[in-house]
């Protein structure tokens, strides 16, 4: 349900990171947890998979009273970097456009770091943002690199204390650099920030946090971000369509919950558009819904036949086919799977499911041994249509969830 005092004015079903408080949904004993944590000096690393609100309570959490008296707030993604030096740049071009960033003592700390990199710093707008350096204009992302050892040496004196955000910060394995051991080296002898390590591979992250020959081992609490339950969403969904003065059914909120196995940015997508393409008075049931997904389904079709014909040897093809076909897809590699789906052979399978898995292309995911799902919801829904067998996810949606569900515990 939502948190706060609610305005009318706005279309209250937000699908990015910045979600006004009063239109966040449930989250009440994450947000708890996260804030006990962080107030008591530890590090968190959160794990989540992706689109289901991970970035979004970090946010939250970090626009609390609670937080913002007492703490600089700084959000990293680190998503798009590849190596060292663009973990740098994106660190460095957050921290000199943060919000504390425009306060008198953070000028002339960054003077000072400044000319320890031998810049000279002669203005700073802490309005615009805007940089002159020798006499020019420049933006905080054209001055040059400041060294990661100047920047959190910078952040360990601040007046206050900082609480430092690494969003996806599975991504620094990755980096042809031994990333993990270099900024172990810098954090490890700061007292006067708290970190989130958060990501949405909770494998990698596990190792990462977990295993006693990792430079990160043992340096943060875990915490595991799970989809919001049906419960709360569905009474999110009726009080959000009541601030337009329509009605949503509680049977078309566990469809839709349900058909999207939770995915909370698809979920918010098409409740987006249904209150946008509804009048007061209407009543959103099942069939809407429905009829919505396919709306959805069409505005995707480039963008899903492209990520279709990238996969170009036809057993990948048919193997997303056969996921498809099943919802959650066992024995793939039987010889009467391979018969009926076309797929050569066990080892062409067991070929194709790692290159269109979490380290290739990323389609499907592994529910359990041997258990399968295509990944993105709509583009599942999307091969489904195409296969001829879109309106068995219909009459399933409720079944096929809970199988999942039921594998993942």
């Amino acid at each position: 349900m939502p948190n706060g005092k609610i305005a009318t004015q706005v279309n209250p079903f937000f699908t990015g990171n910045d979600i006004p408080s009063q239109y966040f949904c449930d989250r009440r004993a994450e947000t708890e947890m996260l804030i006990r944590y962080l107030r008591g000096g530890s590090n968190v690393v959160l794990k989540s998979p992706r689109r289901i609100g991970k970035s979004s309570l970090i946010k939250h959490v970090l626009g609390q009273n609670e937080i913002l008296s007492e703490f600089n707030t700084l959000y990293v993604d680190v998503y798009g970097t590849r190596n060292a030096a663009e973990f740098n740049d994106e660190f460095q071009r957050r921290l000199l456009s943060a919000p504390f960033a425009k306060g008198e003592k953070f000028q002339k700390g960054l003077e000072n770091i400044a000319k320890n990199a031998h810049l000279h710093l002669l203005d700073y707008n802490g309005v615009t943002l805007d940089f002159n350096l020798l006499g020019l204009g420049f933006r905080p992302s054209d001055i040059p690199r400041i060294p990661l050892d100047e920047l959190f040496s910078f952040l360990e004196k601040s007046p206050r204390p900082n609480i430092i955000v690494f969003d996806e910060f599975q991504q620094i394995e990755t980096y042809p650099e031994k990333m993990a051991a270099i900024l172990r080296s810098y954090i490890q002898g700061m007292n006067n920030s708290r970190f989130i390590f958060s990501g949405s591979s909770s494998h990698m992250l596990t190792t990462m946090f977990q295993l006693s020959n990792q430079p990160f081992y043992k340096s943060a609490v875990s915490m595991d971000l799970d989809i919001i339950p049906l419960e709360s969403y569905r009474e999110y969904c009726t009080q959000m369509f009541g601030l337009g003065k329509k009605k949503i059914t509680p049977d078309a909120v566990d469809f839709i919950y349900c058909l999207f196995s939770g995915d909370t940015f698809l979920m918010q997508q098409l409740m987006k558009d249904v209150y946008a393409s509804t009048s007061p008075g209407d009543t959103i049931d099942k069939s809407v819904l429905w009829t919505a997904v396919g709306e959805m389904l069409k505005t995707k079709d480039a963008d899903f036949r492209d990520i279709l014909n990238r996969i170009t040897r036809p057993v990948e093809r048919n193997l997303l086919y056969c996921i498809a076909s099943k919802g959650v897809a066992f024995r793939l590699t039987s010889s009467e799977t391979i018969r009926k789906y076309n797929l050569e052979s066990a080892s062409a399978v067991q070929h194709a499911i790692n290159n269109l898995g979490e380290e290739k292309h990323g389609l499907i995911s592994r529910v359990s041994k041997s258990v399968y799902v295509i990944k993105d919801r709509l583009f599942e829904l999307w091969i489904a249509e195409r296969g001829g067998y879109l309106e068995w996810y219909k009459e399933s949606a409720q079944k096929r969830f809970k199988m999942q569900r039921d594998l993942e515990m």
